[in-house]
């Protein structure tokens, strides 16, 4: 009868003090949407408890396209998630940074400059496996845009420069996550 005590004593210990671990503390990801615009990116994150984690996606893209054309950017987006079930799985809200340095020829006009603001998101996690995950969000952002723009995509002649506050949607991500 000791023994059986003994063993329902030890093995309620083990499990109470094991319950608070857990498998991911980190992931490695990149959007595929993004990938479908020639923009390098990756996102790198990290629990920070059961329903927190922190995030860092970078995006890159140094390509000049057909015509001239250019999306040419180097943005960073740090931010955090909070996590309705619990870390990796399920859906989230999150709040972000914005940090962008940019080249864009858009119709007949070319836009430098930089961005900086703030933003908000929400999305859902599927879990594919142990170790694969798939994700989609959402999330629109404030910024404050300090731009140049050219009359055409060549010539240079500048139209003006600006600084304003500009509305975007800066997340739009199908992600594909590895969890580790």
């Amino acid at each position: 009868m000791k023994t059986i005590i003994f063993k329902y004593i030890l093995v309620s210990i083990l499990f109470f003090s094991c319950s608070g671990l857990r498998a991911q503390f980190y992931s490695l990801g990149t959007n595929i949407p993004a990938f479908g615009m020639a923009t390098i990116n990756a996102e790198v994150s990290m629990t920070l408890d059961r329903k927190w984690s922190l995030h860092l996606p970078v995006y890159y893209n140094p390509f000049v396209f057909k015509d001239n054309k250019k999306l040419q950017n180097f943005t960073v987006m740090p931010g955090v998630r909070y996590w309705l079930l619990e870390s990796y799985v399920n859906g989230f809200v999150g709040v972000n940074a914005i940090g962008s340095k940019y080249h864009i020829t858009w119709k007949d006009s070319r836009y430098d400059g930089k961005a900086f603001g703030m933003g908000i998101s929400a999305g859902y996690a599927w879990l594919l496996s142990p170790r694969w995950n798939l994700e989609i969000e959402g999330g629109i952002g404030l910024v404050w845009a300090d731009y140049s723009e050219y009359e055409c995509e060549e010539c240079g002649r500048q139209k003006g420069e600006y600084s304003r506050w500009v509305a975007v949607p800066n997340k739009l991500a199908l992600s594909f996550i590895y969890l580790f």
